[in-house]
């Protein structure tokens, strides 16, 4: 009760301020982590850090409260080598919080955008029908010029047909992803990092956990269509969505790109406004 006295002593608006830093900070790496594989770590970790802080009080071990008191530090070093994607991933975001205020619709009009979303869904439509596998990795604000170093280069204009003929079956860009930035296809047959976070109980291929990949390791999306089923998903932010339709894609990419419709637009604006 005396220390409980003391800490209500001590209770000013700073401290207030400090607990709900605090909280904010805590809840954006739960944010970031959820879904992940290290949000299963870290439940983990937190359930032998509790009973190992359990057992050194209620058995008095000195030894071990001395290696829960002193051992923070090498705790947090632990932290950053098993959450480092996720540690990074934290951070680009952080960096490109001024490109998104300079740039709300990254390097490239919001024109561009509601065009390519469109040829991109027409495409993956198409594919999807034939059955054809592919990937498309589309730029947001971050740059891909290092894995776009690793396909053949293209800067050809996006466009339905340029997208069907790269994903032929016996085409030689088949194998790869295709890398679209606005309304162009910057790359093609480009090789892309593997995500860690799908195993075999999730019954993907290598093109769905390359697509999870890149979302892992930079702010792009992809889309993918299955070869095997004709099936079309959905990465971004290292999250992924299979089984859907063209218009739930093409919504999740109006989301991703913060493409806002006319008639939307309009809905959201005044009646007196909108009438006009």
């Amino acid at each position: 009760m005396e220390q409980l006295e003391y800490l209500v002593t001590q209770f000013n608006w700073g401290a207030a301020a400090q607990i709900i830093l605090v909280a904010l900070l805590f809840h954006a790496i739960l944010a970031l982590i959820r879904g992940t594989q290290a949000d299963i770590l870290v439940r983990g970790a937190l359930v032998v850090l509790v009973a190992i802080l359990v057992i050194g009080r209620v058995l008095q071990l000195p030894l071990i409260n001395w290696i829960v008191e002193n051992g923070l530090i090498l705790l947090g070093f632990a932290m950053v080598v098993v959450f480092q994607p996720e540690i990074r991933r934290l951070l680009e975001r952080v960096g490109r919080t001024g490109t998104l205020v300079a740039r709300p619709f990254g390097n490239t009009t919001p024109e561009d955008t509601e065009v390519m979303i469109g040829e991109v869904v027409t495409a993956v439509q198409a594919l999807s029908g034939r059955v054809w596998g592919s990937i498309l990795v589309i730029q947001r604000t971050g740059g891909l010029d290092e894995y776009a170093a690793t396909g053949t280069r293209l800067e050809a204009q996006l466009s339905q047909e340029l997208l069907l003929t790269a994903f032929h079956p016996g085409s030689e860009l088949h194998d790869g992803a295709i890398l679209v930035r606005g309304r162009m296809v910057t790359a093609a047959h480009v090789m892309l990092p593997l995500s860690d976070a799908l195993g075999p109980q999730d019954h993907v291929g290598t093109r769905h956990r390359a697509g999870l990949g890149i979302t892992e390791a930079s702010d792009a999306v992809a889309v993918m269509t299955s070869e095997e089923s004709g099936g079309i998903s959905f990465a971004a932010d290292g999250r992924l969505e299979r089984h859907l339709t063209p218009d739930q894609l093409r919504r999740r990419l109006e989301t991703a790109f913060r493409v806002q419709t006319r008639g939307a637009a309009l809905q959201s604006l005044p009646a007196w406004i909108s009438r006009r």
